[in-house]
């Protein structure tokens, strides 16, 4: 179960990987058009998604009760309240929380996929199951959040990332 998913995610991980290398320290809140979100928010946004697919598939959260109060959908992308942490440690929360999510998904139980998520805001959204929502989280949703990310990188004028080799291969 969720083997096209997780091969999804670390591909998604690495490129994520891949856009954050050059972006410093510096550059972590800034916004190159209002209202964008910057990488700390992407980060620490995915981060906490990370825990969300935890959560349904029987774990636990392990970020921060801040984070999860500064970004949280539909959170200010900049704000004075946005916790202290360094981009090592916002990006290793995120590669090691979609770890954790694709070990979880490895051994999730058929039974507990079927089971409705109990997600009110996505009530209304085709996505009814756990299996719907650790599929989302693993793929479509950081997808989107990496996109934002590589807007954000070429609105700054950088380059393009080039395409990553397979490391299995």
């Amino acid at each position: 179960m969720f083997d096209t998913e997780i091969i999804l995610n670390e591909f998604i991980v690495r490129y994520l990987e891949a856009l954050m290398a050059d972006i410093s320290e510096d550059e972590m809140d800034e916004q190159p058009v209002a209202g964008f979100n910057p990488p700390r928010w992407i980060l620490g946004h995915l981060a906490i998604s990370t825990d969300l697919a935890l959560r349904v598939s029987g774990g636990r959260f392990r970020c921060p009760k801040a984070w999860h109060r500064a970004f949280r959908r539909g959170s200010p992308s900049v704000d004075a309240s946005v916790p202290e942490g360094g981009k090592a440690q916002y990006l290793e929360a995120v590669i090691s929380g979609f770890a954790e999510a694709r070990a979880a998904c490895r051994e999730l139980a058929p039974e507990v996929a079927a089971r409705p998520h109990g997600i009110a805001f996505l009530a209304d959204t085709p996505l009814q199951t756990v299996a719907h929502l650790l599929a989302h989280l693993l793929t479509t949703h950081p997808a989107t959040h990496v996109g934002q990310l590589s807007s954000w990188r070429r609105m700054r004028g950088r380059p393009p990332i080039e395409p990553m080799a397979d490391p299995r291969a």
